[in-house]
């Protein structure tokens, strides 16, 4: 009964904030005011060529909503939110802990009353023309790929959001030059009570043996995005490196370093069609904190626009070297999607891929309607 009644406040209070009084409407111009975003995502999916133990059909939820609070003219109070289930996407296994989703998960299904509500950002931030300095809880800048606008197929980021960096506490600070943004960030994994959820997760310990986990600002990260690389219009690419600290009283652990490379190149055909190449590679040494444990990810895809159509296909390659009595790990996903807006801003997306998840392999059929509200 309590939990019911938290999830309906919860609900009534994102109602809320995205309903707010139009004085504190974006259009108005006068600070203060509230600015931000809700990604709302209804996810589904049939799984066929798996184990009678794991369920064919799957669906849930994704509520992603971000505010920004803006009571001066370069600063800010912003916000980042996520309601989603946590047996379906959630689900570590110490065997494999870089999954932020397991495909064939014996969780599938749908469960609606399963659901976690965290807080993903909570920071302050300053912003002018040309700096941007921000110090709280946030996700520190790495890859693209898992980016939501991206919007390559339905299943490609529950792949690539392993090595995106999240719920973070430090700062940072992002440098805007003429035609690019360079980030640094300092920090370390989120263990106070904003680590928990009002349902669902519990708080992070402090020794868990994770990369970042050590309560002190030993982790860092620093990347490029740039927009006309060698000087070629509408060709952009990002670089970034990190390096997390881990806790030198638990053994078998060490720091953990990577790296990424991604580039994409929109070529116009005509006024109405476009046709978009992305590819974004990544390297990291000794993932999760775990030494030995040396991961790769290389995400390929080409994206072809028209209108309000859009027709995608992609191959993600997923590689972790052996760690400890643990056989090597050669994952693939290979998408063909196809979406359409429709007038009212509603996404739908239409994906086959041919999944290999080890030690399983099958085909997934999903379906996805997206809506971004923005004010």
């Amino acid at each position: 009964m309590k939990k019911n009644l938290k999830k309906s406040l919860l609900i009534i209070s994102i109602i809320y904030l995205v309903t707010i009084n139009k004085s504190f409407a974006k259009s108005d111009g006068e600070i203060p005011n509230i600015t931000g975003q809700v990604l709302l995502e209804l996810k589904s999916d049939r799984l066929s060529g798996q184990s009678k133990e794991i369920k064919s059909n799957n669906a849930y939820i994704n509520i992603e909503p971000d505010f920004s609070f803006n009571f001066k003219k370069n600063w800010s109070i912003k916000t980042g939110w996520r309601l989603y289930p946590t047996s379906t996407v959630e689900t570590r296994n110490e065997n494999y802990p870089e999954r932020t989703r397991q495909f064939f998960n014996k969780n599938r299904g749908f469960h609606p009353g399963d659901t976690t509500f965290i807080v993903e950002e909570l920071k302050l931030d300053f912003k002018s023309d040309d700096l941007e300095f921000f110090l709280g809880k946030f996700n520190p800048s790495f890859g693209k790929a898992y980016n939501k606008d991206k919007r390559i197929g339905v299943f490609s980021t529950d792949i690539t959001e392993d090595y995106e960096l999240r719920e973070k506490i430090g700062f940072g600070a992002f440098v805007y030059l003429e035609d690019s943004k360079i980030s640094l960030n300092t920090f370390f994994n989120d263990t106070t009570g904003l680590s928990g959820s009002i349902n669902g997760r519990n708080v992070a310990k402090r020794n868990d043996g994770l990369s970042a986990n050590t309560g002190s600002f030993a982790s860092y990260t620093i990347t490029i995005d740039g927009n006309r690389l060698l000087g070629i219009s509408n060709l952009s690419y990002n670089l970034g490196y990190r390096n997390l600290g881990v806790d030198k009283n638990i053994d078998e652990i060490s720091r953990e370093t990577g790296y990424v490379a991604g580039s994409q190149y929109v070529y116009k055909i005509g006024r109405l069609t476009t046709i978009n190449p992305f590819a974004e590679f990544v390297k990291i040494k000794n993932f999760m904190g775990a030494e030995g444990r040396d991961a790769s990810y290389s995400t390929l895809a080409l994206i072809g626009k028209y209108l309000s159509w859009k027709i995608s296909i992609s191959n993600i390659y997923r590689k972790i070297s052996d760690y400890q009595s643990y056989s090597k790990i050669n994952d693939r996903q290979l998408q063909y999607s196809v979406g359409y807006k429709l007038k009212n801003g509603i996404f739908l997306d239409f994906s086959r891929a041919s999944v290999k998840e080890n030690p399983n392999s099958g085909i997934l059929y999903g379906f996805m309607a997206s809506y971004l509200y923005q004010f």
